[in-house]
């Protein structure tokens, strides 16, 4: 259940002003926080917590007669058994002393006042559809730029306050250069802005900013947080996965500006978009990168249903800002979501095939075959297209062919059901032998095959496996080894049989001497898993199967699946046997196809021609990577979603259709509920929290905090937004806009409250710390990932290649063993790999990357991340290879300049803060190089060590009897990156200006 937070403090100044000042009483904005805060844990939305059978959440309830008296009575306080009870003593008080809460006088005063004006009822600000908000008129016409500032300064006039100056050009570009890419500019571009600062040019840098290819790599962060975007699974060993492909995915959606409404309905239902693209099913992979326990004593049903919680929390979080998790064991105690409402939004994601079994073939199910290479991907797409083609030539209509096709269906079902009546089912005995996992051989059949004693070129005896049954997991002891089986089955006559195989782990069969089956594999042995078709001759035929059990207990399964002497293909017999009106599309098209290429002139080479097509489009699929992402069971199959008592997946209650939370608008919605119905219900027009939501997390992106502080929370424990007509204002601006992000982000850093300065008077400071007027820009520290990559770009080793597998930069050796009970460990790359952008780190769930150490461990949705400002950090700043690797790239840089130390060292320092060092700041400068160079040309510092940390040579180069002194003279170099890593470590270069 979510806390209850307090809102004390914030209530006294901005909520109680009303009672103080005569003015009148808004119910939403304070008085329904209040109740929310204090009332609600017993008198709230949650039934089974209701005391007294009265609900401060309802209006009716609030308000309707009782026994002669009522809860609230419009216009008498006095008359009021709310305000008897708040101002009673003892027992009688509420809220009771046993809960720690009580209200202060000038809370109490507050609902007093709110009864005496007559009790005005409305809706919590966030569930009331938004309709815009009319711009402001401000007294000073001059500072606004768009209309954002105008609903600021109204404010701030209000309030007798006044807007911050502009920041300095070059602390602007900065500032901009970050926010909208997370590097630095130039020195170049610092240059050229700061001698033409102009409106005209700040819009065109924007521009550039907005269409670089960095910009979807800097907004990428917000949203693999809040996907819970990892490299691995979570749990017990922490396996690997592939998620690379739906990063690059995101990346490219922001950078092409995909409207938000799209890009909602891709994330939650790209599989069930019409004639869906590879991309729009990559897309729902958002949905999949749960962490999910893959554990040997796992439940699949309850890793599975804790599945569907986690989506179903997410796209509360993502989408409603709401705490659904909150209602899924009990009503909500504060927001009117019951837990029938939190069961049937779970029932949107309850209809994946996923078992809850963990992993087959090394994935998690369901899963996509998906190729990273854009151009490889459309030759996949166009010869697809020529496969549709020609298919459609094998299948083109006939009359008189489809009228022979129907008596030839009838003559071989005839037939089938005759040779079928004589067969009998094999009884098959099972020979077992185990020995040491190694290398064996394994064409046994070669030599004569006797069971019953050692073969001819074997010491290891056979021995009866009375115990293996067809149709039932065979266990075997747990260890490492391997498990032969041998079957001899005697077959009248030719035929085809058909298993179905399972193992733990990897398995292979033999048949005759003739391999027909092999699964390289790590997994539980299960009903199954394999199915392999046997072509058998008259007389004795020789199986063997053979299980390498790689570790835990082992297992066999074998099933005889079909049997039949025709000479059709299993397939075409499976479709013969099933009645015609019970064979699905596949089926039909299977006979469909049998019987046209012994009948239809020309089908053969057209079956050639596809065959050639579908070679071709394997073999660029071949390279393909394995992504999981969302399916949907078909209507034959589907779950029936239960409201689970206590949460509990045992203990199945009610059934609910799917639906979304009852006190927001309704779905509409002819057919069944799907994932895409609530996609595009999400972002219909009129929807009151969508779009305030995504809006506020864009003012978060660029202003460290929303104008709702609790981005995650905009239910009625969350805070109130502090220019709530701004929100509004922004968010169905954003809805008219067609849902364009860049817009809402150009609208953002174009305004004149985003160019204000960081630094202002004490006294402003004391007067809003938190800034929650805006009357400043709020200068902050920047995240772990932009602090290195900023070191980086500084450094001049900055690759900024785009995509692909993760990479794997420094981080300490061992970092992984003991979260992997040491059989995981960090291997770290080489070359370009060390110096990409942080964004391309490998990203372990259990480890995240030691370097990102303010970033969440992506166990589940983020969407408000924590900026602290420790001196831990500077362990990794000042001490981490990467960031001593950087600096020293910068000294280089510096050193390479046209110059004395001085104007070297003003240009470092330029480079780094987007500004010139003032007097002091360069004095101070010099002495630390003059007295570093000292003491690592006297040998008091080891210079040849410290100049070779990282995997790059440092420019001095290297011989064997140490370090050359051509190139930069290397005590200077030395001397100039303590002087880059001071630099670096700067508030003012670890900050956003």
């Amino acid at each position: 259940m979510q806390r209850a937070h307090s809102y004390r403090r914030l209530l006294a100044p901005l909520l109680l002003a009303a009672a103080a000042t005569g003015q009148q009483v808004q119910f939403a904005r304070d008085v329904l926080p209040l109740l929310s805060d204090r009332c609600f844990q017993c008198h709230g939305p949650d039934e089974r917590a209701r005391k007294g059978d009265l609900r401060l959440d309802d209006r009716g309830d609030v308000f309707r007669a009782r026994d002669g008296y009522a809860i609230v009575t419009p216009g008498r306080p006095e008359a009021s058994a709310l305000i008897a009870r708040i101002e009673a003593d003892g027992e009688r008080a509420m809220p009771p002393a046993h809960t720690g809460l009580s209200l202060r006088a000038e809370e109490r005063a507050l609902l007093r006042r709110w009864i005496a004006q007559g009790a005005p009822w409305s809706t919590h600000w966030s569930f009331a559809v938004h309709a815009g908000a009319e711009v402001p008129q401000v007294r000073d016409r001059a500072w606004p730029r768009n209309p954002i500032d105008h609903f600021v300064l109204a404010r701030l006039e209000a309030d007798g306050a006044a807007a911050n100056r502009p920041a300095d050009p070059a602390a602007l570009l900065r500032r901009v250069h970050l926010d909208l890419t997370g590097l630095p500019p130039t020195p170049e571009q610092v240059a050229a802005f700061v001698a033409d600062p102009s409106e005209a040019r700040y819009l065109q840098v924007v521009e550039q900013l907005l269409a670089s290819p960095h910009y979807g790599e800097r907004m990428a962060w917000p949203w693999l947080e809040a996907a819970r975007y990892a490299d691995t699974d979570g749990f017990q060993n922490d396996p690997t996965r592939t998620a690379w492909p739906w990063r690059d995915w995101l990346v490219d959606a922001l950078n092409g500006n995909l409207p938000f409404d799209r890009f909602t309905e891709q994330v939650l239902a790209g599989d069930l978009l019409a004639d869906a693209t590879d991309e729009q099913r990559l897309a729902t992979a958002f949905l999949r990168h749960n962490a999910h326990n893959g554990e040997g004593g796992r439940i699949p049903e309850e890793t599975r249903v804790e599945n569907v919680f986690d989506r179903t929390e997410t796209v509360g979080t993502v989408w409603l800002g709401l705490t659904l998790e909150c209602a899924r064991c009990h009503d909500h105690k504060y927001d009117p979501i019951p837990q029938r409402d939190y069961y049937r939004f779970a029932a949107f994601f309850d209809q994946s095939s996923e078992t809850g079994r963990g992993r087959s073939g090394g994935v998690l199910a369901p899963a996509m075959a998906f190729v990273p290479d854009a151009e490889r991907r459309a030759e996949a797409a166009a010869l697809r297209a020529e496969i549709e083609r020609v298919e459609a030539q094998m299948q083109r209509p006939d009359p008189q062919l489809d009228r022979e096709h129907q008596r030839w269906l009838e003559q071989q079902a005839a037939e089938l059901r005759a040779a079928t009546a004589t067969l009998q089912a094999a009884r098959l005995s099972t020979w077992q032998r185990s020995e040491p996992f190694r290398a064996a051989p394994e064409q046994m059949f070669g030599h004569a095959f006797a069971p019953e004693r050692a073969d001819p070129g074997e010491q290891v005896a056979w021995t009866p496996a009375p115990g293996f049954v067809d149709g039932e997991v065979f266990a075997l002891p747990s260890g490492v080894f391997t498990t032969y089986f041998a079957r001899e089955v005697t077959a009248a006559s030719a035929r085809r049989m058909t298993l179905a195989l399972g193992s733990d782990d990897a398995i292979k069969l033999w048949c005759n001497g003739e391999l027909v089956l092999a699964n390289d594999v790590r997994r539980a042995a299960r009903p199954d898993q394999e199915r392999v078709e046997l072509a058998l001759r008259a007389g004795p035929n020789r199986l063997l199967l053979k299980i390498v059990n790689t570790g835990g207990i082992g297992g066999a399964y074998c099933r005889v699946v079909d049997e039949t002497t025709s000479d059709l293909p299993s397939e075409v017999v499976r479709a013969l046997r099933r009645p015609a009106a019970e064979r699905d599309r596949r089926q039909q098209r299977t006979l469909r196809d049998c019987f046209r290429r012994r009948h239809q002139p020309g089908f053969v080479e057209l079956e050639t021609e596809r065959t050639a097509l579908q070679r071709r489009l394997d073999e660029i699929t071949r390279g393909s990577v394995t992504v999981s992402v969302m399916d949907q069971l078909p209507a034959d199959r589907r779950r029936t979603t239960r409201v689970l008592t206590r949460g509990d997946y045992q203990a199945p209650g009610e059934p609910v259709r799917a639906g979304t939370p009852s006190f927001l608008p309704p779905m509409t919605n002819d057919g069944e509920p799907d994932r895409l119905a609530l996609a595009r219900w999400l972002v219909s027009g009129d929807h009151p929290l969508v779009a305030r939501v995504a809006a506020n997390r864009a003012w978060q992106t660029f202003f460290g905090r929303g104008l709702v502080a609790t981005s995650e929370d905009f239910g009625r424990q969350g805070e109130r937004p502090t220019h709530p007509a701004l929100l509004d204002w922004l968010a169905q601006r954003f809805v008219d806009d067609g849902w364009d992000v860049k817009a809402m982000h150009r609208l953002i850093v174009t305004s004149a409250t985003y160019r204000q300065a960081g630094d202002a008077p004490a006294a402003a400071f004391a007067r809003d710390p938190d800034n929650r007027m805006l009357a400043r820009f709020p200068r902050r520290r920047m995240p772990a990932w932009m602090l290195r990559d900023q070191a980086l770009a500084l450094s001049g080793r900055l690759v900024t290649a785009r995509g692909g597998a993760p990479v794997f930069p420094y981080q300490p050796a061992g970092i992984w063993d003991e979260a992997t009970f040491g059989t995981i460990r960090y291997r770290r790359g080489d070359g370009d790999d060390l110096y990409r952008r942080s964004l391309y780190t490998f990203w372990r769930r259990i480890v995240g990357p030691t370097v990102l150490f303010d970033t969440p461990a992506r166990q589940q949705c983020v969407v408000r991340r924590t900026i602290t400002n420790t001196p831990l950090h500077a362990l990794t700043t000042l001490n981490e290879t990467g960031f001593v690797e950087a600096a020293r790239g910068l000294a280089e840089r510096a050193l390479a300049r046209d110059g004395d130390v001085a104007q070297r060292i003003a240009w470092l320092f330029a480079a780094a803060t987007a500004r010139a060092p003032d007097d002091v700041e360069r004095a101070l400068l010099a002495r630390r190089f003059a007295h570093s160079r000292a003491r690592f040309a006297a040998g008091e510092l080891d210079r040849d060590a410290f100049l070779q940390v990282g995997a790059s040579r440092p420019a001095v180069g290297i011989m064997a009897g140490g370090l050359e002194a051509g190139g930069l003279d290397a005590d200077d170099l030395a001397a100039m990156t303590v002087v880059a890593s001071l630099v670096l470590n700067l508030d003012e270069v670890l900050c956003l200006p």
